[in-house]
């Protein structure tokens, strides 16, 4: 509907607020008197123009229905309570469009208008995958990606995407997503106090991406990122705790495993990997107890963005597998011909983790996951997307060909 705005409003942030909303000025931010962003601590903006309105008051109850029904709708948990309690508030009517300046999007009934930012940046999430088009084609990608799974967004933004989004999506009779995950913000870890600071160039410290990657490589700054940093808080990071993440994880246990074990079954094997002896079954199997299972563990922790949870259950089998290797003395049993099945059984069951836990270090690691099943001659499977079927124990064909190649991570010194 037309009315008339009169209100607050950040011009960085794109974002109006109620005088209840609104931050009092003081000395912390040297802006006495001045009404300033409470998200932001910027001076706000005084805004009386012509506007369009989106009555986001009317969706109030049907809103705190929704958090009621799928509490799971905003995650993590404490975030829903942030929403729930902003809404439990009160909504006010949603200003959507602008008269005083003419950049932006057009209102297509109303000349004098654009339209507000967050408005159309909203849609975008469906006219970007064929809303509104009238194709075979687009309405087939609609369905395919609509709704979303996840939303994932930062923690300063869960206004829009929580309350005003679900709100507009219920105007059109369309699906909700089902959920909307808030990330926090990264600090960086003071080395003299190991507190956590906000990340500043005044301060000088400041991380940049390139350095980051210059020191762990792209696939070691996925790793650290995805599994060391906590999605849903703020995560304080660290060149010292990067190091220490990269050598234990990267160097020390997931490189280590496949550098020695491709190593040994070239040694042994004329360049191949063992065939699965006949005499498979009858030997004890630790590392394939702990597969059993695997993918289900995996998958839930996944389920829920829990990268680190899922590194974890996928860290057990290679750290076991490297106790394997000194448990089970391969090299000792190369020396003694009538032990041939079981040097060939302990070298199959460590190339058999190693193909499965490159099928589940993918989305942390893909390159390096592509390459350690390449160099199995497993580079095959890495398009599948079956991954409890391909993740099945003793699929490995053996007889193949195997290349231990250049060390996959490097220690740091």
């Amino acid at each position: 509907y037309k009315g008339s705005y009169d209100g607050w409003y950040c011009v960085p942030d794109e974002t109006y607020f109620t005088d209840t909303q609104v931050q009092k000025g003081d000395e912390e931010y040297g802006s006495v008197g001045q009404h300033l962003c409470p998200d932001c601590h910027r001076p706000l903006e005084r805004v009386q123009e012509e506007s369009y309105f989106f009555k986001l008051s009317a969706f109030q109850d049907k809103l705190l229905k929704l958090y009621d029904e799928h509490p799971d709708f905003v995650e993590p948990a404490f975030r829903m309570n942030e929403v729930r309690s902003f809404v439990e508030g009160g909504l006010n009517d949603l200003s959507v469009s602008r008269t005083s300046f003419d950049w932006g999007i057009q209102v297509p009934f109303d000349e004098g208008h654009v339209t507000y930012v967050w408005f159309d940046a909203l849609l975008n999430y469906m006219t970007a995958v064929g809303y509104g088009v009238d194709t075979d084609e687009a309405r087939a990608e609609l369905a395919y990606r609509w709704p979303a799974q996840f939303h994932i967004v930062g923690k300063d933004i869960i206004r829009f995407h929580c309350v005003i989004w679900p709100a507009m999506l219920m105007a059109i009779g369309e699906a909700l997503p089902e959920h909307v995950f808030a990330h926090g913000f990264l600090t960086v870890r003071n080395a003299e106090t190991g507190k956590a600071e906000k990340m500043s160039k005044s301060r000088g410290n400041a991380i940049a991406p390139q350095d980051v990657i210059d020191m762990l490589g792209v696939e070691g700054y996925r790793y650290y990122f995805m599994t060391d940093v906590v999605p849903g808080t703020d995560g304080a990071i660290s060149f010292d705790r990067m190091e220490q993440v990269y050598n234990a994880d990267l160097a020390n246990s997931w490189g280590n495993l496949i550098s020695r074990s491709l190593n040994m079954s070239g040694k042994y094997f004329d360049g191949c990997a063992p065939t699965k002896p006949a005499s498979f079954d009858a030997f004890d199997n630790p590392l394939a107890k702990i597969a059993d299972g695997l993918v289900e563990r995996y998958m839930a922790k996944m389920d829920v963005l829990d990268y680190g949870g899922a590194k974890d259950e996928v860290m057990e089998l290679i750290h076991a597998a490297n106790h394997y290797i000194e448990d089970s003395e391969p090299w000792a049993l190369a020396k003694d011909e009538a032990k041939a099945d079981e040097l060939a059984f302990v070298i199959y069951n460590l190339l058999e983790a190693i193909r499965i836990a490159a099928h589940l270090l993918m989305p942390l690691m893909p390159q390096t996951s592509v390459e350690a099943l390449r160099r199995l001659s497993c580079e095959n499977e890495a398009a599948s997307d079956d991954l409890k079927g391909i993740c099945t124990w003793g699929l490995l064909a053996g007889g193949q060909p195997v290349e231990k190649g250049d060390p996959l991570f490097p220690r740091l010194a």
